[in-house]
């Protein structure tokens, strides 16, 4: 392969990273309160009875990425690995980086809950407007999104929402809990993105060293 095109594909990688950073962090403040969740997490919270939140979404992330490599490999690329492998256990740093600083959830005031909720919902639609002009591969969520968005010949925001709502009906099946931050995900994050996408393309573009006519 050609250096340039390596050292394009690492640039845009290492762009990517501190996206999944910081996503965490928002997930983690997203399911502080207890409050719900994004749906993917709630679907995750599902399958966590025997293990830690980012462990079970480790190996959810895993197994969505193997299938997808067959089925779409469109959407798949390097960064559906990083988000894969890193997304869990960045959320488990976050859970245990929070849980000494954040009173316990029945001592929370009602202001902090709602900041939390607040928060980590920016934090979530920002680091996912930034990262998905990247083109790189999309986390677990944003691959449904994508796919369902194909399939209905809508935008992302709208395939978004609709898996969203698909991924909240599982979660809450195998017994996992939800509430307003849930429904913020699933009305609120792929409109907004939708909107912020725009804004956010030519600032991705310039931090990953990319143009508009980038290297698949």
């Amino acid at each position: 392969m050609d250096k340039k095109i390596i050292l394009g594909y690492t640039r845009r990688l290492l762009a990517i990273i501190p996206s999944i950073f910081f996503c965490a962090l928002g997930v983690a403040l997203l399911v502080s309160p207890e409050w719900g969740s994004d749906p993917l997490t709630t679907f995750e919270i599902g399958l966590s009875n025997v293990v830690q939140l980012g462990t079970a979404a480790l190996v959810f992330e895993g197994i969505v990425f193997f299938v997808f490599l067959i089925i779409r490999r469109d959407l798949v690329h390097l960064g559906t690995l990083a988000w894969c492998f890193l997304i869990g256990p960045f959320e488990n740093v976050w859970l245990d980086f929070l849980a000494p600083i954040l009173p316990p959830v029945d001592a929370m005031s009602f202001g902090l809950k709602v900041g939390c909720i607040i928060a980590g919902s920016l934090i979530i639609i920002l680091t996912l407007a930034y990262y998905i002009p990247i083109g790189l591969g999309y986390q677990s969520s944003d691959i449904f999104a994508f796919a369902m968005a194909d399939l209905l010949h809508k935008s992302y925001g709208i395939g978004l929402s609709v898996s969203y709502c698909i991924l909240f009906a599982l979660g809450v099946f195998m017994g996992a809990s939800w509430g307003i931050g849930t429904l913020i995900a699933v009305f609120v994050y792929g409109p907004v993105i939708d909107r912020l996408l725009p804004y956010f393309k030519p600032y991705t573009y310039k931090i990953a060293g990319m143009t508009d006519e980038k290297d698949d």
